[in-house]
């Protein structure tokens, strides 16, 4: 099988060229996918596969492949005829497309020797002018039909959201995509390989947080509202305020959370009732909450600007105490974000689990060393 690899030059490049991408790649190790498919018969599974499930469209490709003996050539699908495609269940505006590209390769209009002489540029250029193929699908042969090493997606929707994600990228417009792309070459298809297994992984929904002051000195109302939740991450302490949640707390011993929660919410009186929120709450934890949730937090502005960076810590990547230090623009503070990760008053959301020491090592967490691990193995 030709593959995109052996690959340890590329990796390298790829470990190198930014620290995220190399968490990545440590994340998923090695990967691989064939690149030596046939270009024609890539072109008409490409066909095929659009706008179907994977599973009808795998069942439509084998219908067609027992009608062909086996082999999707140009001289096999004109042998068995566009009627004979549309039999096997391939919709009529597909069967024009295959047949016209089976019509194109087998007059030598088209070639995969010619394909392979031209710049990616190019080949893309070519290639759309087959019914059926669009850039994205151009791409895809590119990758995996034709071995070529530096191709990075940008109409792939996983790749885009992966890139969103690992890089907080609000907005990624086609400037910051060629920042990537430039970023990843000359091994662009391999950081491509990464950027799917780590698009894959991601929830499909996740809640934006955004963070407020609390003021609790300030609030006439002291009445605290606590509830010990069963979510996937294990036994939460929940509470909220007049304004709404302001602790979530890994609680294995109940009295300790609530002695934790007494020392930190001082004059708060507690009440153990149960409020919308909390069950609101465990739905976010469980990655089915709203677009978007404002919390109100007691705290510094410091740590307040520390838990934002935090924040934007993507899902299945650590950093440093310092890395978060110089985000905040202090660049010696990092003791002082140490202190605010602990201060951290909400769990898991604000993921302070992700937050280690320099040198690799794990560091301490409010629930224990083995909870971090937990939590960073289940990313």
């Amino acid at each position: 099988m030709n593959s995109l690899f052996p690959y340890i030059d590329k990796i390298e490049h790829l470990r190198d060229a930014d620290p995220r991408m190399a968490q990545i790649i440590e994340r998923f190790g090695y990967l691989e996918r064939q690149t030596d498919a046939p270009l024609f018969d890539r072109l008409v599974r490409n066909i095929v596969e659009q706008q179907v499930a994977t599973s009808t469209a795998e069942k439509i490709t084998a219908r067609l492949l027992e009608k062909v003996g086996g082999v999707l050539s140009p001289e096999s699908l004109r042998a068995l005829g566009e009627e004979g495609v549309r039999q096997v269940g391939v919709p009529a505006r597909k069967c024009r497309w295959i047949m016209e590209a089976a019509e194109r390769f087998s007059n030598g209009e088209f070639s995969e020797e010619e394909l392979r002489g031209l710049s990616d540029k190019e080949a893309i250029r070519r290639l759309v002018t087959l019914g059926g193929v669009g850039v994205w699908s151009a791409e895809m042969l590119l990758m995996f039909s034709l071995g070529r090493e530096d191709v990075l997606p940008s109409g792939d929707l996983i790749i885009r959201r992966a890139l969103s994600v690992l890089y907080g990228e609000r907005r990624l417009t086609a400037k910051r995509f060629d920042h990537y792309r430039r970023l990843f070459s000359p091994f662009g298809s391999v950081a491509s390989l990464y950027l799917w297994a780590y698009g894959n992984s991601l929830p499909k929904h996740t809640t934006e947080v955004i963070i407020r002051p609390l003021g609790f000195s300030r609030l006439k109302d002291k009445r605290l509202r606590y509830s010990f939740q069963p979510t996937s991450h294990g036994l939460m302490l929940i509470a909220s305020s007049v304004k709404g949640v302001c602790r979530v707390a890994f609680a294995a011993d109940r009295e300790e959370a609530l002695d934790e929660l007494r020392a930190e919410m001082r004059g708060a009186q507690l009440l153990h009732e149960e409020e919308p929120s909390h069950k609101a709450m465990v739905r976010v934890l469980d990655g089915k909450g709203p677009k978007s949730l404002t919390l109100y937090l007691e705290g510094t502005p410091f740590e307040r600007k520390v838990w934002r960076q935090v924040l934007r810590v993507p899902r299945g990547i650590t950093v440093s105490y310092a890395d978060i230090a110089a985000c905040t623009g202090f660049t010696k503070a990092y003791r002082s974000v140490g202190n605010a990760v602990s201060a951290n008053p909400i769990a898991v959301l604000i993921p302070c689990h992700r937050v280690i020491h320099a040198d690799g090592t794990i560091g301490n967490y409010n629930a224990g060393v083995d909870k971090k691990y937990f939590l960073l193995d289940k990313e």
